[in-house]
């Protein structure tokens, strides 16, 4: 089967493209064609930017795809430019959306793909949610076949799996350097974790389907860890000991709102999820890389190359910004008669 990955060079899409070759796909990745290094070996990579309609007109030529993978679309506009483009030409449109988009504070512990949709404090989950609604019209109205697919928290090559600034070093940077790190609540809240890979696995076998047609799928593995856990596996693979603050979320989002969204409408709530309809769909899904393991290889590929160890300035101030914030507020706590 031929299959179009929108994307292709990011931490999941990078592993889905690996997965499909490795299944036996042909597979295309539609992007830019900036991060040439990044391409999974055997890709056949379509250089466009997808916003230019256009310019993916003509590298997609007469192309039609069994199935064709959404990665990059995050609004309903932006779905709608990628239907538009693609619609006519697969068998299977899936997009990718998001597991935060599940209302939040949470109806039950345990989320299936049955609990309702509603996130008040994030713009991007709420878009996702948008994107969905979209999607599902064009099936019931076009006869569109798609498969909604909702990832949690993944990480792979070059990602760590932290509170906030998963895709850089920045947290990584502060735990090396002896720095305060911020752990929302009181670290013990539960979270799932799913590395590329096995999300990969999972996702692969969607493809081409029939049962994940006109489908929500949820992927994640089957980890669940505390925060505090988490950010002690990534401390002890970078070899350090975390200097951990506990702040609580509605704390970090009163002093930024911006970093606090991502608290509040995502990871301040413990989030176990019930894969039943995936592994029915794809029996042979099982998590194969434990926490430990795929940290080890984050890393080990980052300590490699002094380039990959990018800090993020703005959020390196964000976190001091709330620090100090909350080391006044206990102080006046402390002081108060």
């Amino acid at each position: 089967m031929r299959v179009l990955i929108i994307g292709g060079t990011g931490n999941l899409s990078y592993a889905c493209s690996v997965a499909a070759l490795e299944s036996g796909f042909e597979v295309f990745n539609l992007n830019r064609g900036r991060k040439p290094e990044q391409s999974a070996p055997g890709v056949i990579t379509l250089k466009a930017d997808i916003r230019d309609e256009q310019a993916a007109r003509t590298v997609l030529g007469d192309r039609r795809f069994g199935a064709v993978v959404d990665f990059i679309s995050y609004t309903p506009e932006q779905l709608r430019a990628a239907l538009d483009l693609l619609r006519d030409r697969t068998d299977q449109f899936c997009f990718i959306s998001t597991a935060s988009a599940y209302r939040k504070p949470p109806v039950d512990h345990v989320i299936t793909e049955g609990t309702p949709l509603g996130n008040p404090y994030w713009a991007y989950s709420r878009a996702k949610i948008a994107a969905e609604r979209l999607l599902r019209a064009e099936g019931r109205d076009r006869g569109l076949p798609y498969t909604i697919v909702r990832p949690s928290h993944t990480y792979g090559r070059g990602w760590l799996p932290l509170a906030c600034g998963s895709s850089d070093f920045t947290i990584a940077g502060r735990m090396l350097a002896g720095r305060d790190i911020i752990v929302h609540g009181d670290g013990q809240s539960l979270w799932t974790l799913t590395h590329a890979r096995d999300f990969a696995a999972g996702l692969v076998g969607l493809l081409g389907h029939p049962g994940a047609l006109g489908e929500a799928v949820q992927i994640m593995g089957e980890e669940v860890l505390t925060w505090d856990v988490i950010h002690h596996t990534v401390a002890r693979a970078l070899g350090v000991e975390p200097r951990i603050v506990h702040i609580p979320s509605d704390f970090i989002a009163a002093v930024d709102p911006d970093l606090g969204e991502h608290f509040l409408g995502d990871k301040t709530y413990s989030a176990l999820f019930d894969c039943t309809k995936l592994k029915r769909l794809v029996p042979g899904f099982r998590t194969t890389i434990p926490l430990h393991q795929g940290v080890r290889e984050s890393v080990d590929w980052l300590l490699a190359d002094p380039a990959r160890q990018q800090i993020n300035p703005k959020l390196d101030q964000q976190i001091e910004d709330i620090l100090a914030a909350w080391h006044r507020a206990m102080a006046a706590v402390v002081g108060a008669p």
